[in-house]
């Protein structure tokens, strides 16, 4: 099996990243959704050969991204996606946010479901269009659901889409073909286009494939458009490129309304970054997940040692772990733990307005780490 690579502590230190220079040096940087582990090999050739060769122009139309995300999607998630409809964005936030402003009008209003990916809300804002909150259902024990009831009432006084995040940061749930079967029947009753963000789809840890939602059936295609990027998965964020996708003729010509810059803002070295991953990557992902897998077992074994009033479940994807805090009474736990104990993490509050009590820790580095950020969580927390 291919070996990832976890540099020390001090090395991490010198990279140039958000990460590592937002914070004080005496602060362990857990927050921000990028790994830890060295480059996957493909990758890094790949983009080594491209500098040699000076090859860093513009990227423009790249048709062999859209034949590697078929191949790859279509091996892991048996969904066959049509290189024709398929368009490069320069990351997924745009892709959103572009495509929110030519399926909906200004001041629409458009549906999330809290505790959700916090820039959902940048999004719709810098799209001018109004966000509606269906929150999730906490079920216990782990256990997040859509709140199908709501998304109804949602969808019937006239929410014109719907920004799904699945998987679903933070809470890690991965959504299952029944609910996806129910959500696009009602996107197809009520006229709603559902705008799946699915970055976080190969880092699926449980025993059934990820389903794609254009993938669940006709309305699904219908009504559905699917934002993506190999950027989390691969740790290629910096270099800049996303996929729009659809897979219905109908919503494939609506979307050619889209400004005709959208893929000349994309990466030429993010987007033979994807073929690369996509092609060659999923070795170095496999290794990865391994990883990923340890490190989330890790803390649900090492949390109660440490913090034995935290509620933790294991997510069934992504490499972020949802902590509820509330039992030690801090305000903003995050906070707290910035400035006690120099540890940096997401505050729950920016994902939803019920969600104060939450920190999201990224998992993705060495158990070293993570051991050390709980042993300074705990020295503060009582």
């Amino acid at each position: 099996m291919t070996q990832i690579s976890i540099p020390p502590l001090s090395q991490l230190r010198t990279r140039t990243s958000a990460k590592w220079r937002t914070f004080a040096d005496d602060v362990l940087p857990l927050p921000v959704a990028e790994m830890d582990f060295d480059l996957a090999h493909p990758i890094r050739d790949k983009l080594i050969a491209l500098i040699n060769n000076s090859d860093t122009g513009y990227g423009g139309i790249i048709p062999e991204l859209g034949q590697s995300f078929a191949r790859y999607s279509a091996q892991h998630w048996g969904w066959n996606v049509d290189p024709e409809q398929f368009r490069l964005a320069n990351d997924v936030g745009v892709a959103g946010i572009e495509v929110l402003r030519v399926v909906t009008a200004p001041g629409d209003a458009i549906v999330v479901n809290t505790p959700v990916y916090l820039n959902f809300q940048t999004w719709i804002a810098e799209a001018d269009r109004t966000l509606l909150d269906v929150p999730l259902i906490d079920r216990g024990n782990g256990v997040w659901d859509l709140d199908f009831d709501g998304l109804e009432k949602a969808f019937a006084s006239g929410a014109t889409a719907y920004l799904l995040c699945n998987p679903h940061n933070p809470v890690g749930t991965v959504f299952c073909q029944e609910h996806l079967e129910i959500v696009a029947a009602l996107a197809k009753k009520y006229n709603v286009v559902v705008i799946s963000d699915e970055i976080h789809a190969p880092l699926n840890y449980t025993n059934t494939p990820f389903m794609p939602y254009l993938n669940v059936n006709d309305d699904a295609r219908e009504t559905g458009v699917c934002i993506t990027s190999a950027s989390k998965s691969w740790n290629l964020a910096g270099l800049k490129c996303a996929q729009i996708i659809t897979d219905n003729s109908a919503m494939n010509l609506r979307l050619d309304a889209l400004p005709k810059s959208v893929p000349w803002r994309a990466s030429i070295l993010g987007a033979w970054a994807s073929v690369a991953a996509y092609d060659d990557g999923q070795p170095w992902l496999d290794a990865v997940m391994q990883q990923l897998r340890s490190n989330r077992d890790y803390l649900a074994e090492e949390l109660p040692k440490f913090l034995p009033k935290a509620v933790y479940f294991k997510p069934e994807s992504t490499y972020l772990a949802w902590i509820d805090l509330a039992a030690y009474n801090q305000e903003d736990p995050a906070e707290f733990l910035l400035e006690k104990a120099r540890v940096a993490l997401s505050p729950g509050k920016e994902f939803g307005p019920n969600a104060h009590n939450y920190i999201r820790l990224n998992f993705a580095t060495s158990q070293d780490n993570l051991a050390q950020a709980l042993k300074q969580m705990a020295d503060v927390l009582e």
